[in-house]
């Protein structure tokens, strides 16, 4: 079974093969200029908001986006996919019927 770390991985993934030039720029800034955070946290924050950025322009959730990428790299999510139908179905008040 897919795993919610390997589907963040491959998120990414994602955006390491489609924003090499997030990378290059992360890697050409000094440890200075990452004050108050570690290169580590500011490239995960930069990562992070480039699959956002993705996300919105999908007009998707951050996760729904992360599982559509799981998808098209030929993993299961469908068990995520019910959880997230269950959830919504217990916020609205209607999960006695699923």
């Amino acid at each position: 079974m897919t795993t919610r770390n390997e589907i963040q991985t491959n998120a990414i993934i994602h955006i390491f093969e489609t924003h090499p030039e997030l990378i290059r720029e992360i890697e050409a800034l000094s440890d200075d200029e990452f004050s108050p955070f570690t290169r580590e946290q500011y490239r995960s924050q930069r990562l992070e908001e480039a699959l956002a950025k993705e996300a919105k322009q999908h007009r998707i959730s951050w996760w729904g986006y992360q599982l559509k990428l799981a998808e098209q790299a030929g993993m299961d999510v469908s068990a995520f996919r019910d959880e997230d139908r269950h959830a919504e179905a217990g916020l609205l008040g209607i999960d006695k019927f699923f």
